[in-house]
């Protein structure tokens, strides 16, 4: 221990002795090892530990395998849903919820929240106890006995101040009156995004449907029970229900996975894109600071040469060069802690504003135990890294030339050399593979915002409002509250046209139906045509700037009396009708024919995207005057800055009913922006993290460079005293720089090709491939490499022969 602590203080020493080295390589670690750490912080939270669950391995969610579209989704039937509960023999909780919102009334201001309707025994299933309160009891899945609520601890705490006797007092959801009867925990956002639940009263009517696929199942398994053998027990039930359902189920099967794999799917693969990014940045800063102690190693050749004449091991030496290299490591890392916490506060930000809400993990995100260990770990294994290396070369000189006078000059080592351009190489290499990830993702996003939605987002205002069931019970009461709307919206001075919809686009929200097409065979059971249903008032599509290709838009005679009717989008008629008309044809939803009669189609609207990086699909429109949604999204086109509109818009819908909310108030530009935020954070942050690579790499070449100069002072006063002009010169030093730079290229090309496929799910509309983003970036350094390659080689042409010659 004493000789460790003799070493730690002659390190210190040995470190301050040249401080300029040594804030450069604290600087360069700090730099690397706080941007891990941060990037760590988000992994941890979000892919590591996002469910504060006990048993995390038990909890499994089941996907359905939707037939004919090649895809799985999270979602079911409540017959379906039933079914696997009675006849499964896996699990010990089988659960079901769906989305909820309700108008939380009678304390002001009324506000529209979000929440789920959930299986009394959901919270069972994930292992989660309320903080204040109890669980819904079984028979309050009952209808008429379900007016219960359990509220998250943001909601308790945001709008009844934590009022610690809440349990048991009432609130009004959407016109009804709910006991309270639990508060989430503070640290549980699980269904992640709601702030209230009440129980899912399961009807007769809603026990028979097998159509309505828009719940989501979760489950505990039996005590050693496997994933595999939970899916070969639901892969039975799923065969059965096929039989015994043909027109239903036929083809649809069920995925079971783990709940961890379900929640962090969508944000998995751009979290361990970044995560090998900043790990790149690392390993050049670690070069970089090899490189610095490579030049100081031979600074301090005749140092190591004596103390290995008097006696001291080459392992002595190493350690003593290894601990040198730790001090800076953990030095590095201390500073690194404070560029992690800057960086997770940077990250917050450029998060979208309800990520606290949406995102798994988001309250773990922060440097937390965790992460000090990580940092810590980090710390010492750079220092190993980078200290390696120089230790071991310097721990070998020759001791009769480095002795005699003069050594230390002569002895710089072609090993050493080549030690010193193999790390730039890799720099070269590594900042390549990072510059063209992060040109290829950011051509994906330019591709993205410069890909045509469908409508104009310009100058358009959003917000939600639904009509609660207690007070509008039927539907022409909730056609003539939007009927009145619409006409009190239009004559507002600002607005130029104001429509309503159900689902806006890119809302992240849909509602897709099957449907039959008259003249067209219907479709094999389990194969149904499937298209997105849009309920909409007349002036919708000129508000949102939809273009109608051919046709009519719906107007004020289309009544609930009238020809009922129906608008399709260009992709719906191209699968029906290529080359010909949808106008004068007919479909329906599917069903009783009594309750979903023939539509005419009377009008072709140009296509809309509900998720820019996603194609088109069959999309169908009816007016809302013949199927009166409760909830509806109210669409404004303003002449003036849309968002100060919005307390006008307010006003109106409170003139009509004073205690009705509206939430989710946006431009049409931010929901855009919101769909594709994922794309612009994770360029983003790799765009960063490649210029911070650039920077690394081209600092580590003028330092090699710089180096080559000064070690070869005395071969360039030969040349230039036997007649080499400064071309020469030049030629010989930037020759030297571009050969490293190339060899790092070429690497670094092989390298990018391997990046660019693994990052296929994050490219829009880009080859990984792309030869236009290689040769432009790969071009960018070379353009970068020569600049810090003629810095040093203009010096070079400066050498006076004389004075060089004299020197040596």
């Amino acid at each position: 221990m004493g000789t460790l602590l003799a070493d730690v203080r002659f390190g210190f020493r040995m470190l301050l002795k040249k401080p300029g080295i040594t804030v450069i390589a604290v600087l360069a670690l700090a730099l690397g090892i706080g941007a891990n750490s941060a990037v760590f912080s988000m992994l941890n939270a979000i892919l590591l530990r996002p469910l504060p669950f006990d048993d995390l391995d038990r909890i499994v969610a089941l996907w359905e395998r939707v037939p004919g579209q090649g895809v799985e989704r999270n979602e079911t039937a409540i017959a379906n849903y039933l079914d696997w509960k009675a006849q499964n023999q896996s699990f010990e909780h089988l659960a079901i919820y769906t989305w909820w919102s309700a108008n939380l009334t009678g304390i002001e201001p009324p506000e529209r929240i979000r929440g789920f309707r959930v299986s009394a025994n959901l919270l069972d299933a994930v292992g989660v106890k309320p903080a204040l309160g109890r669980n819904f009891t079984a028979d309050e899945e009952q209808p008429g006995r379900d007016a219960v609520a359990i509220l998250s601890h943001g909601l308790w705490q945001r709008r009844f101040g934590g009022d610690p006797e809440i349990v048991g007092k009432t609130i009004t959801l959407n016109g009804l009156s709910r006991t309270i009867v639990g508060v989430m925990p503070q640290d549980v956002n699980f269904p992640r995004g709601g702030e209230v639940m009440a129980p899912l009263a399961i009807t007769p009517e809603l026990a028979r449907n097998r159509g309505s696929h828009g719940y989501l199942t979760v489950a505990r398994l039996k005590p050693g029970v496997t994933v595999a053998q939970a899916q070969s027990d639901l892969d039975e039930i799923a065969r059965r229900l096929a039989e015994q359902y043909p027109n239903t189920n036929t083809g649809r099967g069920v995925s079971v996975t783990p709940i961890l794999a379900d929640t962090v799917r969508s944000y998995k693969a751009a979290s361990l894109v970044m995560m090998g990014a900043v790990g790149f940045v690392l390993l050049i800063a670690c070069a970089n600071v090899a490189n610095l102690l490579l030049a100081r190693a031979t600074a301090r050749q005749r140092e190591i040469a004596v103390r290995l004449a008097m006696g001291a091991s080459r392992w002595r030496i190493i350690r003593q060069l290894l601990t040198e290299s730790a001090i800076l490591g953990l030095t590095g890392g201390a500073a690194g802690l404070l560029v992690a916490l800057w960086g997770v506060e940077a990250l917050k930000a450029a998060l979208p504003d309800d990520a606290q809400m949406n995102m798994p993990g988001f309250n773990q995100l922060g440097v937390n135990e965790r992460v000090l260990i990580f940092t810590l770990a980090v710390s010492l294994l750079t220092g190993l890294i980078f200290g390696l290396a120089p230790a071991w070369q310097a721990s070998k000189p020759d001791l009769n030339e480095t002795l005699r006078e003069g050594g230390g000059k002569a002895l710089a080592g072609s090993g050493r050399h080549r030690l010193r351009s193999l790390l730039v190489v890799a720099e070269i290499a590594l900042s390549l593979v990072l510059l063209i990830g992060a040109g290829l993702q950011m051509k994906g996003f330019l591709n993205l915002l410069s890909t045509s939605p469908g409508f104009n987002s310009d100058s358009v205002l959003t917000m939600t409002l639904t009509l609660p069931a207690a007070k509008y019970r039927d539907k022409p009461q909730r056609r003539d509250f939007f009927r009145q709307l619409a006409e009190r919206l239009s004559t507002l001075p600002a607005v130029e046209a104001a429509g309503m919809v159900n689902y806006i686009p890119l809302g992240q929200s849909n509602s897709s139906n099957s449907y039959l097409v008259e003249g067209i065979p219907d479709p094999p059971p389990g194969q149904d045509f499937i298209g997105r249903y849009r309920v909409c008032t007349p002036d919708y599509f000129r508000a949102m700037g939809i273009r109608l290709i051919k046709g009519r838009v719906f107007t004020e005679a289309d009544t609930a009396d009238s020809q009922p009717v129906v608008i399709v989008n260009e992709a719906l008629e191209r699968k029906f009708w290529p080359g010909g008309s949808a106008l004068g044809k007919h479909l329906r939803n599917s069903g009783p024919i009594e309750r979903n009669p023939w539509l005419l189609i009377v009008g072709v609207v140009a296509d809309v995207k509900h998720e820019m990086d996603q194609p088109v699909t069959p999309e169908f429109y009816v007016p809302h005057t013949q199927d009166a949604w409760a909830t509806m999204v109210i669409v404004a086109r303003t002449q003036t800055e849309p968002l100060a509109l919005a307390q006008a818009v307010r006003h109106e819908v409170q003139t009509l009913d004073r205690d009705q909310p509206v939430s989710d108030i946006r431009t049409m530009t931010q929901v855009r922006d919101r769909s594709i935020m994922h794309y612009r954070f994770s360029g983003a942050v790799l765009a960063v993290l490649a210029v911070f690579a650039l920077l690394l790499a081209t600092t580590g070449i003028y330092g090699v460079m710089s180096y080559a100069v000064s070690q070869r002072t005395h071969e360039i006063g030969i040349r230039m005293a036997l007649g080499a002009d400064s071309r020469e010169i030049l030629r010989l030093v930037i020759g030297h720089g571009l050969r490293l730079t190339m060899a790092g290229m070429g690497v670094g090309l092989l390298g990018a090709y391997g990046l660019g496929r693994a990052m296929g799910s994050l490219l829009f509309g880009v080859s990984a491939t792309d030869w236009q983003t290689y040769f432009s970036l790969s071009l960018l350094l070379a353009l970068v490499a020569l600049l810090a390659c003629w810095l040093p080689a203009q010096r070079a042409t400066r050498v006076d022969p004389m004075i060089a010659l004299r020197d040596e």
